[in-house]
């Protein structure tokens, strides 16, 4: 795999995109929008995500009576962290509401609530109908959720099995996912080794360097951390980096760059929330 496989397949999206400009109907609409939020899914960058919701937006505002698209709004919306949201959107069209691909986004929501139960059943019934990848790594969400790593981890690994050589970003997910919890029960070696497999199937990818920087600064590597931080927010500008890299110039004692990061994510958390989005809504003042 080339070292800029991430960089790679955003550019194949962008010319399958540009081949579709002017093509009219709702599966061309439909393909668009898709292109533009994997586009912004794998990039990182908050603006491009931002920028693809709208798109999605505008197709479905065109068509909105065409299933594909009402599934990928609800879609969007959990990049949003609008699950509230995306539940009113699978109940008006029925349709979706109990195919499989309906299933496991209802229980994708779900488990954003933290209604697990409820999340559980409705992926188990997923699973039943098609054995996605999808599916099995929400599960296992749920299942780290409720404290059986062991089980989230066999389920992480079911949805490797599910995957084929072309879905490396999708691989190099799961495999972050099983580093968060490995980290989480303390494991920093089986964190490290997991990392170091999905950056090697999909090279450049945020998501995987973000994970290299939060576990370099659980290791008390706090000045190599402060650098993976930089480089990844840089890039994506995602006001949750910018709050992770003052709280590592915290703990190295750098009390003027902590203040300097932490202010900026505070003013991003604060323009985020007069926007109307939901991303940060969880996220305090971190100063």
């Amino acid at each position: 795999m080339a070292a800029a496989a991430c960089a790679d397949e955003i550019q194949a999206l962008d010319k399958a995109a540009a081949a579709l400009a002017g093509v009219d109907g709702a599966d061309a609409a439909t393909r668009r929008a898709y292109l533009r939020l994997r586009q912004a899914r794998l990039s990182g960058v908050l603006a491009e995500l931002r920028e693809a919701d709208v798109a999605v937006d505008a197709a479905v505002r065109r068509y909105p009576d065409w299933p594909d698209l009402s599934f990928l709004r609800a879609s969007a919306d959990l990049d949003m962290h609008q699950p509230e949201v995306a539940l009113a959107r699978l109940e008006a069209t029925q349709e979706l509401a109990g195919s499989p691909a309906g299933l496991e986004l209802r229980g994708a929501a779900l488990e954003q609530l933290g209604q697990h139960s409820q999340a559980e059943d409705c992926l188990t019934r997923a699973l039943v109908a098609d054995p996605s990848w999808q599916a099995l790594a929400s599960l296992a969400l749920v299942r780290a959720a409720l404290g059986d790593r062991e089980a989230a981890d066999a389920l992480y690994v079911r949805a490797e099995d599910e995957l084929t050589a072309k879905q490396m970003s999708a691989f190099a997910w799961v495999r972050a996912a099983r580093a968060d919890l490995a980290a989480a029960a303390g494991d920093h070696e089986a964190a490290g080794a997991h990392l170091r497999v999905a950056s090697a199937a999909f090279a450049g990818y945020w998501l995987v360097e973000w994970r290299e920087a939060r576990l370099l600064s659980q290791q008390g590597r706090l000045d190599e951390a402060a650098t993976a931080y930089t480089a990844v927010r840089v890039r994506t500008g995602r006001p949750d980096l910018a709050q992770a890299l003052g709280e590592v110039h915290r703990r190295r004692g750098d009390d003027e760059q902590a203040a300097r990061w932490l202010a900026i994510a505070t003013a991003e958390y604060a323009d985020s929330a007069a926007r109307g989005e939901a991303l940060y809504r969880h996220h305090r003042d971190p100063r």
